[in-house]
């Protein structure tokens, strides 16, 4: 895979926040996640579950597909938090998995936010002790929880959702992020297709605030900037990786399209798991193109990994600038140093890797996971946090003279 670098103005935002203990559990009426005690509790967003079983008809809501890269994420934040270190304040933190789900996500966050208001009711309250939320991962999900943390003036920090319609400061006053928006990486696709001499492409977007803006932006910057043609744009159903007999039927009449196109390049600007199920069609189906892969899914494991990946033909990925978390493998070579929380422990119980290992091999196995993109972009959101948190109560080698209890406003 091509991979091409991407930089652009990345946002920031200083802050800490208090809350309540809340039990960790995992079941049909909750939610998996971790809580570790601390005088400031940071809290965090990550679809450790990359699916649920929704349909169209209710029922119980489970969550499937392990993703160990997202463990290993939400790791990285536990581990950045240990790293701050302030005179006589102790920092926790509250990591709920939402499952790349919208629904469950806002449930999270409503949790985050009721914990500190009168559990009979159903107002957020006035003044939340929580001042900022790290995540989410998906730009519609982080979208959702933009507008309910926004009412109670409380920060969030993306560490992945890279849609320009986030940049609206109007909308969403409260939403930062450690990565660019998509104006940058849409400027880098045209301008790759250009470089190349293409003159006509596909876009392949998905039905979420990721895809649709993305594609929509594409599209109008090729009509408006450039001679090169969009032969189509399809835009994939918002279950498409259900895997069902429709969105199999849809997946089908895609890569005939394709099959039938001229095109010279195909832009999948979808998420990891909708661009692994075109790609494996592809590569049955003996369907040989060149492809473009947007952030999502450019440095996705799995996909990388494919068995006859080179079937698909070549692949061009747009990454972000990466760099290696401190200190992050050793930890995890140390099976985490000791630590433990809930999420840590769901992965030890349920979803080890190379069970059939060593010790010494599975801890290697592990390690081999961990990536230098969203990670790191985690570790520095916590660590501006940090330093937003010794100067807000400035703070010294020996002590802090302002008290930890402020209200949201200063933070903004």
């Amino acid at each position: 895979m091509h991979m091409l670098y991407l930089h652009g103005p990345t946002m920031f935002l200083m802050g800490l926040f208090f809350m309540s203990v809340f039990h960790s559990s995992f079941g049909e009426n909750s939610l998996l996640h971790a809580y570790y005690h601390g005088d400031i509790i940071i809290g965090g967003l990550f679809p450790i579950h990359l699916k649920t079983n929704r349909t169209n008809t209710s029922g119980p809501l489970s969550c499937s597909d392990y993703d160990v890269q997202m463990f290993l994420r939400s790791q990285v934040m536990i581990y950045a938090i240990r790293e701050i270190k302030l005179p006589n304040i102790t920092i926790g933190y509250d990591i709920y998995d939402t499952c790349g789900d919208v629904s469950l996500a806002v449930r999270a966050t409503l949790e985050l936010l009721n914990n500190q208001s009168d559990p009979q009711s159903c107002l957020l309250p006035s003044e939340a002790q929580m001042k900022v939320v790290i995540g989410e991962r998906y730009s519609e999900v982080s979208i959702a929880v933009a507008r309910i943390v926004a009412l109670s003036s409380v920060a969030q920090i993306s560490y992945a959702s890279t849609s320009k319609f986030l940049s609206d400061r109007f909308k969403f006053p409260t939403f930062l992020r450690t990565v660019p928006s998509d104006k940058y990486q849409t400027r880098g696709i045209v301008e790759l297709v250009k470089t190349f001499l293409w003159q006509t492409v596909i876009i392949v977007g998905s039905d979420d605030e990721y895809g649709l803006f993305g594609s929509d932006s594409l599209e109008d910057t090729f009509s408006q900037d450039t001679n090169i043609c969009v032969e189509f744009v399809q835009i994939l159903s918002a279950d498409f990786m259900t895997n069902n007999s429709q969105t199999q039927t849809e997946l089908t009449e895609l890569l005939e399209k394709i099959k039938n196109s001229s095109a010279e390049a195909i832009i999948l600007f979808t998420k990891d798991t909708n661009a692994e199920i075109i790609l494996e069609a592809a590569i049955r189906h003996k369907v040989n193109r060149t492809w473009i892969a947007s952030d999502a899914w450019s440095s996705s494991p799995k996909i990388s990994a494919m068995p006859d990946i080179k079937l698909a033909g070549e692949v061009f990925g747009f990454i972000f600038k990466q760099k290696e978390v401190p200190g992050f493998k050793d930890h995890v070579m140390s099976m985490f140093n000791g630590t433990e929380n809930a999420l840590l422990k769901d992965y030890l119980t349920q979803n080890p890797l190379c069970s059939n290992q060593s010790v010494e091999g599975r801890k290697k196995c592990l390690a081999s996971y961990i990536d230098q993109d969203e990670s790191y972009r985690i570790y520095l959101a916590v660590q501006v946090i940090g330093e937003g948190l010794r100067r807000l109560l400035k703070c010294d080698t020996h002590q802090c003279e302002h008290s930890s209890k402020f209200t949201a406003s200063e933070v903004q």
